[in-house]
């Protein structure tokens, strides 16, 4: 069961993983940094153009930020499982005849 975290909760880990302060984000979405703080500890919710931009800054989708995550509840997990060990000794095949080819 998603349990999804409240917009101030990923713009603070959106911002920490890009290595910025909140000066830092603030000036660049040219808004107070007071009014970044507010948005950060929850106090206020975004504008629009404000919550594009911050899309846009830390390279998330809106979605990220509205707190949906992706599930894997309709996946058949073995199939999935499958899918992927197919992938993989495709790869690696791929991976040994280039090893072994002789050049011309």
């Amino acid at each position: 069961m998603n349990t999804p975290q409240a917009f101030y909760q990923r713009l603070k880990q959106a911002r920490e993983e890009h290595g910025m302060t909140q000066v830092d984000a603030a000036k660049h979405l040219k808004i107070a940094r007071q009014t970044y703080l507010d948005l950060e500890n929850g106090r206020t919710q975004p504008r629009l153009d404000t919550l594009l931009e911050l899309s846009k800054m830390f390279n998330k989708s809106i979605m990220f930020f509205a707190g949906d995550r992706p599930s894997l509840d309709e996946f058949d997990t073995l199939e999935l499982l499958a899918e992927l060990q197919q992938r993989y000794v495709m790869l690696s095949a791929n991976k040994t005849d280039a090893a072994t080819a002789k050049p011309e």
